[in-house]
């Protein structure tokens, strides 16, 4: 790919090495110029160059002593001259400071975009259990022992085919500790048709906060979520808009338990169980999570690193 032609003198004079002392001016200087667009450089150098040409001519003029009846012209030809010098730096400059506040617009505006959509999420979270947290938690911690049953009974199972192997689980399923787990996360999320709007409005504002907004923040400079934080995030928020009724995994383990009471393929009734009870326990932590995780997402945006 060819490269971009160097622009005259002006490209030599801003790539010249220069001293520690004036380095950040330089710099500054050959930012400025990059930034400049292909026609005002041109712009630029074409009226030193004829500036160049005056001020010789000014000189010459003045070794000749013919400026010195003429003080009217005198006044126009050293005032045009210094225009010639003046004017393209002040457009330079002048586009440069523009830029700067309008990035510096641009970059306000992203950041109070980003506070606003990620208050909106936080503010949606909750509204995924309208019942009580503790319920829950409960339902959480409880799946979690049926499932970890399950697991351990599927891995015993399959190397010793011993009925024995599956009374741990039996018992957690004859004792109430699943049923218990299912009335708590019906005590709290609610599932069913009124879980549709508020599982709506979190896989909203999140897919607008993880595209539009998060693009918006990058471009401008501005701090994003740190990637464990986002993709956490992200996981659970797929998790619960799996199933937008939240109610679907209820039905299919309510037939594995069923399922695995009678039928004579145990092995393959443990996998449909422990399958469900895991969705179960996933869809709790999730719910249960995505609160903290969007408290924590809202002080990273709203508070960002000065």
């Amino acid at each position: 790919m060819a490269q971009e032609t160097p622009v005259g003198w002006g490209w030599v004079a801003f790539h010249l090495p220069v001293s520690r002392e004036g380095d950040v001016a330089v710099r500054w200087l050959r930012g400025m110029w990059r930034e400049t667009p292909d026609g005002l450089r041109v712009l630029w150098l074409a009226l030193w160059g004829v500036g160049v040409v005056l001020l010789g001519v000014g000189i010459a003029g003045d070794q000749a002593g013919f400026w010195a009846s003429k003080p009217f012209i005198t006044n126009v030809f050293s005032s045009l001259t210094a225009a010639l010098f003046g004017v393209p730096l002040a457009l330079i400059v002048l586009q440069r400071l523009g830029l700067t506040q309008a990035e510096a617009v641009e970059t306000r505006a992203a950041q109070r975009l980003a506070t606003t959509v990620v208050e909106d999420l936080a503010s949606a979270a909750p509204r995924l259990h309208p019942g009580p947290l503790s319920d829950l938690r409960n339902a959480e911690a409880e799946l979690l022992t049926v499932e970890r049953a399950a697991q351990e009974a599927i891995r015993q199972w399959d190397s010793t085919q011993d009925e024995e192997n599956l009374r741990t689980l039996r018992a957690l399923l004859a004792d109430g500790t699943l049923d218990k787990a299912l009335a708590d996360f019906r005590s709290a999320v609610r599932p069913g048709r009124q879980a549709v709007p508020a599982v709506a409005e979190v896989s909203a504002h999140w897919s607008f906060l993880n595209t539009t907004v998060r693009s918006r923040l990058l471009e401008t400079g501005g701090t994003w979520l740190a990637p464990p934080l986002a993709a956490q995030i992200d996981k659970m928020v797929r998790l619960v808009t799996a199933d937008p009724y939240m109610d679907g995994w209820l039905r299919d383990l309510d037939m594995a338990v069923r399922r695995f009471h009678t039928t004579s393929d145990l092995s393959t009734a443990l996998q449909h169980l422990w399958t469900q009870v895991e969705i179960g326990y996933e869809l709790a932590e999730a719910v249960s999570q995505l609160g903290e995780l969007t408290t924590e997402a809202l002080r990273v945006v709203a508070s960002p690193p000065v």
